[in-house]
């Protein structure tokens, strides 16, 4: 049985009892034999001497929770000491804590210490968009109000402007990262020597410029701290871990995508693959080292109630599904072959159609179809909110016809979508944040799903059903975290077996390219 390990905060020391501490000694530099009969070692309180006792089996806490005070307006918890400790002691490592677990205190609190004790200069954070002020720059000044940062957003020579500023933290949006004088002006940086990616979950396509822009920048700098950031590391299938596992550890997966794929799914059909028996563990095993903790772990908040409601199809409605049906029925007996593609394009017209509007291709517009009993169903769980509301509906043409009903109706609503900018984002939020108005947010799932704290809603309502098992996840995050004191009520509108379909896909994980198939067949089959 090992010896209890004691800090001496006094010295940083850690004190305990061994069977041979000259043996010990030859383990552990910057230590000595104690002349004392229930402590005979100690050993200074580092990081390495940590990572040394802990493998030998020791329990033993990392330096930063005690010899860092842990400054700001808020006082850590228990779980996000431990995240700290666990960042501070991993050079490249994931924290898959869930959504509301407060991961952003931890991180720039880890941070702070590395930065006080002289092993990191400056800190890259990679953020969404709406999150570089709201969530980033907001905790910096709450938990390090000591700390400086600049927010690298705008125009490019604004971007480079601010990089030059002397600051600890610079916060850049996940697509700055792909502006390539941008990027290699970073890479001259070796002051920066730190990079936390929150939302890591934006990386996983491998494929895309977004990942090997960041892949080039911790390839060429070996000596790059690296913490990646996501409660959802695998929304879709366990082949999601491969490509944020080869940025944190390489040797923990193979060389190619497709081998993991082999490793972890199996082929059914043509187009269809499913998870093998230790998919997920597998997994699991590649995204090391991690931290996680589960929000029920973390906060006792109140209860949410989920509610699908059916609305039904206005007759223009009923007219222009029936058309878009007969179409794909006739596209079926000429034998055309129905590829992920074109069955998406064909899903997404009749979804908009749902929603009340259809776009039209050749000018971008959104053309109203009557649709008084989703509408009305809308306003009706509006009226039975106790508090805020966040209406989250998948195209932004349908937002703004939906932000002109309301309005007429003299309904105090914002609209928050791509086309708004950071700064009026960053006020819309604290508008619904710390004024009475406006009372509802009209959001694209895309805008809201990340990072943000909005507890002063107690509805969120889906005026339809969104493609995304990330987002889906993300978004119904929003409210349901820290500092919420109301019940929460989810609504999900619906008003055909295609939107529920989609729900129902969301809620099982199903693969994607599988469901956009499947769910072209619910369309066309359906009554």
């Amino acid at each position: 049985m090992m010896s209890p390990v004691f800090v001496d905060k006094d010295t940083h020391s850690l004190v305990f009892k061994v069977g041979d501490p000259f043996a010990m000694r030859d383990l552990l530099p910057h230590s000595k034999t104690l002349p004392h009969p229930d402590f005979n070692f100690a050993v200074h309180h580092t990081i390495d001497s940590t990572r040394v006792l802990r493998n030998m089996g020791y329990k033993v806490p990392a330096p930063i929770r005690s010899q860092y005070r842990w400054p700001g307006a808020y006082t850590p918890f228990d779980h996000q000491i431990e995240m700290s400790e666990f960042l501070t002691l991993h050079r490249r490592c994931f924290n898959l804590s869930q959504m509301g677990t407060m991961k952003t205190a931890a991180a720039i609190w880890a941070a702070d210490w590395l930065i006080e004790t002289k092993r990191v200069r400056k800190v890259l954070i990679l953020s969404p968009l709406s999150t570089l002020v709201s969530v980033w720059a907001d905790d910096i000044f709450a938990t390090t109000p000591h700390r400086t940062c600049a927010i690298l957003h705008g125009g490019v020579p604004r971007r480079l402007k601010y990089l030059g500023i002397d600051a600890d933290f610079y916060i850049l949006n996940h697509d700055g990262l792909k502006i390539d004088v941008l990027r290699k002006a970073i890479l001259k940086r070796p002051d920066i020597d730190l990079v936390i990616v929150d939302e890591a979950g934006m990386f996983r396509n491998s494929q895309s410029d977004k990942y090997k822009s960041l892949s080039q920048l911790v390839t060429q700098r070996p000596d790059l701290r690296l913490w990646l950031m996501t409660g959802t590391p695998c929304p879709n299938a366990p082949t999601d871990a491969w490509g944020l596992a080869k940025l944190v550890d390489p040797s923990r997966v193979p060389k190619f995508s497709g081998m993991f794929q082999r490793d972890t799914m199996m082929k059914v059909s043509p187009f269809r693959w499913v998870p093998r028996v230790d998919a997920y563990e597998k997994a699991y095993q590649a995204m090391q080292p991690a931290i996680r903790f589960k929000k029920s772990d973390c906060v006792s908040l109140p209860t949410v109630v989920t509610r699908p409601i059916n609305v039904a199809l206005s007759p223009a409605q009923t007219a222009a599904m029936k058309q878009l049906k007969d179409h794909m029925q006739v596209t079926g007996k000429n034998g055309q072959q129905i590829t992920a593609a074109n069955a998406a394009d064909q899903i997404n017209k009749m979804r908009q159609v749902l929603c009340g509007a259809l776009k039209d291709p050749a000018t971008g517009i959104y053309h109203p179809i009557p649709h008084a009993s989703r509408y009305g169903a809308l306003k009706d769980a509006i009226e039975s909110a106790s508090a805020k509301v966040l209406v989250i509906v998948p195209f932004k043409g349908i937002i703004r016809l939906l932000e002109a009903e309301l309005t007429k109706d003299k309904y105090s609503c914002a609209i928050v979508n791509g086309d708004v900018s950071m700064a009026k984002r960053v006020a819309i939020f604290q508008a619904f944040k710390k004024e009475s108005d406006p009372k509802i947010l009209l959001c694209h799932p895309a805008v809201m799903a990340h990072g943000l704290n909005l507890t002063e809603a107690d509805t969120l309502i889906f005026y339809a059903p969104i493609y995304s098992n990330d987002e889906s996840d993300q978004v119904s995050e929003r409210f349901n975290r820290m500092g919420q004191t109301r019940k929460m009520t989810i609504i999900r509108l619906g008003g055909h077996p295609l939107e529920w379909a989609i729900y129902k896909q969301i809620d099982t994980r199903s693969q994607a390219q599988l469901s956009i198939l499947e769910l072209y067949e619910v369309a066309r089959n359906a009554a």
